[in-house]
């Protein structure tokens, strides 16, 4: 029983004899009660274990039996914060570490500690096996891209679901919302086993996140805070003034046009207005920024059948971004709550409330569409000001030149703020009418209110240059409301050696989202700005609006069966309906098997030697079918789309509002079904030192989700329908252990890796499938095709630079066929960029665009430690990923040799007559072919956190400061990379499904050290 008297179902008891160390185990039945029978009279004491989720390890040594007779043992188990060395948490329940029978990655907050992260997210990576996580952008509050065992799908989402005190929030949007201090566990559910109890939208994998709660008789009392700044790790190399005057005039002179500096006297000029290295514009444009966070918390509660816990915590983070004017406060309060109203009788409450204010970024970071105006492409020998202190407008290299915001103006004068308010609230109703069944009924609500506001002045240095001195504003809302209705039925029982439990329940979750947007232009003053727009003329001003709503309906269970510890059997199956899918379509049945054996509690084993070295060891494998169906509503209807210009009537002939085809509807749209096998090894050695975990998963998806082209002629250009399938496989490993405990000092270490392979299998009766444009200028770096991975670069062969105008006649000279090298026309000269004729028809063209490198890693994971001598402690994590490229877009500019912008310092080395055998091209051959040799190694290698700590507990206070610890913390602290950009963690595809390493002028990542203190009162 428990320390309320009540009694516990499913304990598990061990008891071993002192004297021959024969091993007996037993289960609780549903009226607590257990047995032993035919003890052997050999022994005369015995060691006895009990152990239950989230109670205290029992422990009796030396019990005298009496062999002759009947031997009677009550024993009372006392409630603790649940031990997540032991406990996962898994969909709709928690289950004993050594009983688990799927795959699932466990991360506590003992991992986290301390660390200077506004999201959860991005504290996770490298941590866990199976798991890569990539940043999209380092501005603060920006999400990551995750995936789980690898990429499935093309226009679906790859993104895994998230819940949350168990609220599905299926895109992660409430991560900016939380807390991470809050946070007692992650758990990621990675095969089929536990996976499809989430059904539909579990392919992906699973991250569940629960919050701390308050424990009986254990009152607390917390504050923390972390005081620090950011800065920039790496920069690219760019020219410096004294090599861009070298260069633009090199250029001027092979294009005929004037030279920008031909004196002396005008070099010298420009180089004392703004030095010899020139204008730093990435140096101007960012800054060390700070970094403050502040929590306090409370927690406590009261054991028995009237007995209450509660936990209750607020938290404020400031952190400025390293791009000027840009930052992320957010203001956060959480109440958690329990209540027993009797043996039978309970309630819980998990409420967080939190508002986010954002200042966005305004300036271009290098995308090739804002080349003209980039803190990376704008020239050297541009000052930031005037002489009379207002901003410099004039950019010379701006074709002929021109106007232009400079980046810090852009900064300056420029607002752009988003806010955020979210509630996200979990209420639950407990009724256990008799021992081992539970009915339970839960209800959540994600409340979310955003608006984005942005304004540019009238006084914007370019308007006042071209005296055009009017404003511009906008006004987008967003308000999110997500309702989640869930009820359960668990019931557990324990008989002799056998013990089962079942789940049965039902789901209902509705969400919806109306947008209401509105701008303004030619605005005359800037009193106002976004906040009345309707003082802008009728025909300045735009309006939208729009409206979502889809609905989930299911039914799920799961039955869970185990013999004696040894042999586990689980049962998994959910049927979903999900409004977003053709009518005949909407419903989809998810069922999984597993099953396990826990070889360590045969008797053979228990009995052997092996078992003093190798204390636990469990084999398992699991198979199962889970769904995608992340794509937009309504995909499967007919719809309608609004022209302003759509028809003509009148004599006058005028152009007016009308509705034309838009989406052609698609009565077989179904969502993706995943099939995943998954064989683990669990070893446990020396009683828990050291533990080891090895999956290997082989994942197969078919009916992708992909957007296609169709006829013309049939009104539309394209449809989403389901074709093809992929293929994902791999090993994760995981160690982790103490490798040295002493009085003094302890050592623990952890690693794991990751192997993944994907495939594309089939893509029905297409060949080859264009995935992105987001680059510009026609540059075409990603394809679908057979035998391919997802998302995987594409280009051609860079073969060098043409040496001789000789070189160049040889080769026009051959036929077609014979060809072996290419250009485009304009650069079938000396110093033009050749490449490799990959289809041997003469002609340089996106039919030779081929399979170049896999944009995912092929192995990632991370290793750590934690040493600690006395109050003294050293934490520190690398994580690393290899085996993937990714293009760095801003070469197509930069790295080209194009007259238009400042060019990377390795264009100094560009070929020349001066220097013919260099075979980076030379100036003017820009020509938006996605060549190797932009084609980068994005391997890794990253001190990802490192901290030292040292403890004051019972120095001073003591009857006041039950714990006080002072440390150093950083993030992202050192990069070991070749890539020559920023950093190689980093995605313009955003959230995007297949696009996961494009470099096209993003918020660079920060380094961040912070101060802090943590105060338990």
């Amino acid at each position: 029983m428990n320390d309320s008297g009540a009694v516990i179902i499913g304990a598990y008891i061990k008891i071993t004899g002192v004297q021959d160390k024969q091993v007996f185990n037993a289960i609780s039945n549903e009226q607590g009660h257990f047995s032993f029978q035919n003890l052997k009279g050999s022994n005369s004491a015995y060691d006895i274990s009990v152990s239950y989720i989230g109670y205290s390890k029992y422990t009796l040594q030396n019990y005298k039996v009496n062999t002759s007779g009947e031997n009677k043992l009550k024993i009372t188990l006392s409630a603790t914060a649940n031990d997540l060395s032991q406990v996962v948490v898994i969909g709709y329940g928690t289950v004993k570490k050594p009983d688990i029978t799927g795959s699932v990655s466990i991360i506590t907050t003992k991992d986290l500690q301390n660390q200077p992260a506004t999201r959860i997210d991005q504290m996770l990576q490298g941590r866990a096996p199976g798991v890569y996580i990539k940043s999209t952008n380092g501005a603060p509050g920006s999400p990551t891209t995750i995936r789980i065992r690898g990429s499935r799908s093309i226009s679906a989402t790859n993104e895994p679901i998230y819940v949350i005190d168990g609220v599905v929030d299926p895109g992660g949007t409430n991560l900016n919302s939380i807390n991470p201090d809050d946070i007692e566990s992650i758990d990621v559910l990675k095969d089929a086993s536990t996976t499809a109890i989430y059904g539909s939208r579990a392919s992906n994998g699973v991250v569940l996140i629960t919050t701390k709660k308050g424990t009986p008789g254990k009152e607390s009392f917390h504050f923390s805070t972390n005081q620090g700044f950011s800065d920039l790790v790496k920069k690219p190399k760019m020219m410096n003034a004294k090599e861009f005057i070298d260069f633009i005039n090199e250029d001027h002179t092979y294009s005929g046009t004037a030279l920008l500096y031909p004196t002396q006297n005008s070099i010298d000029s420009i180089l004392n207005i703004v030095g010899p290295n020139g204008t730093n514009w990435m140096d101007a444009a960012t800054q060390r920024a700070s970094f403050s966070s502040y929590e306090l918390s409370t927690s406590g509660g009261i054991a028995g059948n009237h007995g209450y816990t509660y936990f209750l915590s607020g938290n404020v983070v400031d952190q400025e971004g390293i791009i000027r004017n840009t930052d992320f406060k957010r203001y956060q309060a959480r109440f958690n709550f329990t209540k027993n109203f009797s043996s039978k009788v309970s309630l819980g409450l998990n409420l967080n409330v939190s508002g986010t204010n954002q200042n966005l970024n305004n300036i271009n970071l290098g995308s090739n569409s804002g080349w003209y105006i980039s803190y990376l492409f704008i020239p050297p020998t541009m000052p930031i000001h005037k002489a009379d202190g207002s901003y410099e407008t004039y950019n010379p290299i701006w074709y002929t030149g021109g106007n232009i915001d400079n980046p810090v103006a852009i900064e300056d004068k420029i607002t752009n703020k988003a806010a955020v308010n979210n509630m996200l609230g979990n209420f639950y109703l407990q009724y256990e009418p008799f021992a081992g069944l539970k009915l339970k009924s839960t209800l959540g609500v994600n409340l979310i209110n955003q608006r984005t506001n942005y304004y540019s002045p009238t006084d914007m240095p370019s308007k006042i240059a071209n005296n055009n001195m009017i404003g511009s504003a906008s006004s987008d809302s967003y308000n999110t409301l997500s309702i989640i209705n869930e009820n359960t039925a668990t019931y557990t029982k324990s008989f002799k050696d056998h013990h089962v439990d079942f789940l049965f329940g039902t789901s209902y979750q509705t969400k919806k989202v109306d947008r209401l947007y509105a701008s303004a232009s030619g605005l005359t003053n800037d009193i106002t700005q976004f906040n009345n727009l309707g003082v802008a003329l009728q025909d300045n001003r735009g309006i939208a609006s729009n409206l979502d709503e889809n609905t989930v309906v299911s039914f799920l269970g799961r039955a869970n069966y185990d013999y004696r510890k040894r042999y586990y059997l689980t049962f998994t199956a959910r049927r979903d309906g999900a409004s977003n899918f053709a009518d005949s379509k909407k419903w989809g049945f998810f069922p999984s098997g597993a099953v396990k054996w826990r070889i360590a509690n045969e008797s053979f084993y228990e009995n052997s030697k092996i078992k003093d070295v190798m204390s636990d060891l469990a084999v398992r494998v699991s198979y199962g079918l889970s769904g995608n169906q992340g794509i937009s509503d309504y995909q499967s209807l007919a719809s309608l789309s609004s022209n302003s210009s759509a028809y003509i009537f009148g004599t006058s002939q005028s152009l007016v509002l009308g509705y034309t085809q838009g989406q052609v509807a698609n009565n077989t749209l179904t969502w993706e079904t995943t099939g995943q096998l998954d064989i683990g090894l669990d070893a446990e050695f020396l009683n828990g030192r050291l533990n080891f975990t090895a999956d290997y998963y082989h994942m197969l998806s078919k009916d992708l989700l992909l957007t296609v082209q169709i006829p013309a002629q049939t009104g539309y250009g394209s449809r989403l329908e389901n074709l093809g399938k992929s293929l994902n496989e791999g090993f994760d490993f995981s160690v982790s252990g103490d490798v040295i405990r002493g009085r003094d000092f302890r050592w623990t270490a952890s690693i794991n890796i990751s192997t993944n392979k994907q495939t594309v299998t089939d893509i029905g009766p297409l060949t080859k499938v264009l995935l992105d444009g987001g680059i510009g200028y026609g540059i075409q770096t990603s394809f679908l095709e057979k035998g391919v991975p997802l998302g995987a670069n594409y280009g051609v062969d860079y073969a060098g630079t043409w040496k001789t105008q000789a070189e160049v006649d040889n080769e026009l000279a051959k036929s077609t066929g014979d060809r072996q090298y290419v250009s485009v026309p304009a650069n079938y000269r000396p110093g033009g960029p050749k490449y490799v004729d990959y289809n041997h028809d003469g002609n340089l063209d996106a039919t030779d665009y081929h399979y170049l490198a896999p944009a995912n890693p092929t192995m990632y994971g991370g290793f750590g430690s934690t040493l600690s001598y006395k109050r003294l402690s050293l934490d520190f994590f690398f994580q690393f990923n290899t085996g993937n490229k990714q293009f760095n877009a801003m070469e197509f500019f930069a790295g080209m040799g194009t007259g238009l912008t400042n060019q990377m310092e390795y264009m100094v080395n560009r070929w020349s007559a001066e220097n013919p055998n260099s075979d980076i091209p030379s100036v003017e051959s820009r020509d938006n072919i996605p060549g190797s040799r932009l084609l980068h190694n994005a391997s890794l290698l990253r001190l990802k956190t490192a901290q030292i700590s040292y403890s004051l507990k019972g120095l001073f206070a003591k009857n006041i400061i039950k714990d006080l610890n002072v440390f150093v913390s950083g993030n992202n602290l050192l990069l070991w990379t070749k890539y020559n950009g920023f950093d190689p963690e980093t995605n313009s595809g955003g959230s995007s499904s297949t696009i996961v390493a494009t470099d096209n002028g993003n918020y660079p990542n920060s380094r961040t050290i912070t101060f802090g203190a943590n105060l338990n009162f």
